[in-house]
């Protein structure tokens, strides 16, 4: 078996839903000495969506917690493979990268997702997959070693649809239909979701650090598939 396929094995074993491998050659911010990605998709729990329509979302919020140690594991579990292989890896675990107040990353594990070939950028700018919607979350590990690089998707396959736009409580989704030369901001603004956000957080969660609404990921109908059955 080839060094991508007993990773992917290894990290499937482990608890991850999907494993995609990708050439990240020209993403800004992508180091010279480890231009590789592997993107890590763990999916979130039918019942854990489903909460995000009731108040205090508790089943979701806690879901969403918890993924992180989960998907810190994961990457870790998959750099020291690849580094007892003798390449160079580096996971982007919680603790490793920042995030600014933009909320966007320097390495986007959407874009490393997009290029692995696991799915693409909605109109909401969530990362989306066939099977899942967008009830999922991301990891991602850089490393230098040679993988067997999965079919970028390069066209969004949400069509004409516009349902999360229509929903968004914020009205912060453009409606524009991604492609890989936008950017997060030409997709949605983000300061009208914080405002919305913060408004949830004094009303609904009485804790200004839970800034929570996560309406188009419930919305999505590519979710909503797999929430349904």
């Amino acid at each position: 078996m080839s060094l991508s396929t007993d990773l992917k094995e290894l990290l499937i074993s482990k608890g991850a839903t999907g494993v995609g491998f990708a050439n990240l050659k020209g993403i800004k911010n992508v180091p010279n000495d480890m231009p590789n990605g592997i993107s890590i998709l763990i999916k979130l729990s039918k019942e854990a969506i489903k909460s995000i329509e009731v108040k205090g979302k508790k089943e979701y919020l806690k879901e969403y917690d918890n993924s992180y140690p989960i998907l810190d594991e994961l990457a870790l579990k998959g750099e020291e493979f690849l580094k007892n292989k003798g390449y160079k890896a580096y996971a982007l675990t919680k603790e490793r990268v920042s995030v600014p107040d933009n909320k966007i990353t320097l390495i986007p594990f959407k874009t490393v997702a997009t290029r692995s070939g696991l799915g693409w950028i909605g109109k909401s700018a969530l990362f989306i997959t066939p099977k899942y919607g967008s009830a999922v979350r991301l990891i991602t590990i850089l490393t230098n070693a040679p993988l067997d690089f999965n079919k970028p998707i390069t066209t969004s396959l949400c069509g004409m649809c516009r349902i999360c736009q229509d929903n968004c409580p914020a009205d912060a989704i453009t409606g524009l239909t991604w492609n890989p030369k936008l950017e997060r901001n030409d997709l949605f603004e983000y300061k009208k979701c914080l405002n919305v956000l913060e408004e949830l957080a004094e009303n609904e969660f009485h804790n200004p650090n839970v800034k929570v609404c996560s309406k188009c990921i419930s919305v999505c109908p590519n979710t909503q598939r797999y929430v349904e059955k």
